[in-house]
C-alpha cells in the first residue's frame, strides 16, 4: 500500500513512516492508494488537479480532527467513521 501526505503534514507524514509505512509527499507526484490531506491547508478541489489515482481508484482522506490512531483505522478499513 502506497500512501502519499500533504506536504505540510509532516508529523503525520513521519509518524506513518516511522511505523514502516511506504510513504511520500503528495508533491513527490506518485501515484498512491491513499493521499491525505487537510481541508483547512488545501480545499478537495485543488487537491483532484494534483494527485495521480491508481487505475483501481484511490482513498482520499482528510484528516482535519483526527488523531494518528484514527488515521491508521482509516488506512486500513478504507473509511472514515461509523455512519451512527
Amino acid at each position: 500500500m502506497i500512501i502519499s501526505v500533504e506536504d505540510s503534514l509532516e508529523n503525520i507524514y513521519q509518524e506513518l513512516k516511522n511505523l514502516g509505512y511506504e510513504v511520500y509527499k503528495i508533491s513527490q507526484n506518485i501515484p498512491s492508494d491513499i493521499y491525505i490531506y487537510s481541508e483547512t491547508n488545501t480545499p478537495l478541489i485543488k487537491l483532484n488537479s494534483i494527485i495521480q489515482a491508481k487505475d483501481q481508484g484511490s482513498f482520499i482522506l482528510n484528516c482535519d480532527n483526527m488523531n494518528l490512531q484514527d488515521i491508521i483505522f482509516s488506512i486500513h478499513h478504507k473509511t472514515y467513521s461509523p455512519l451512527f
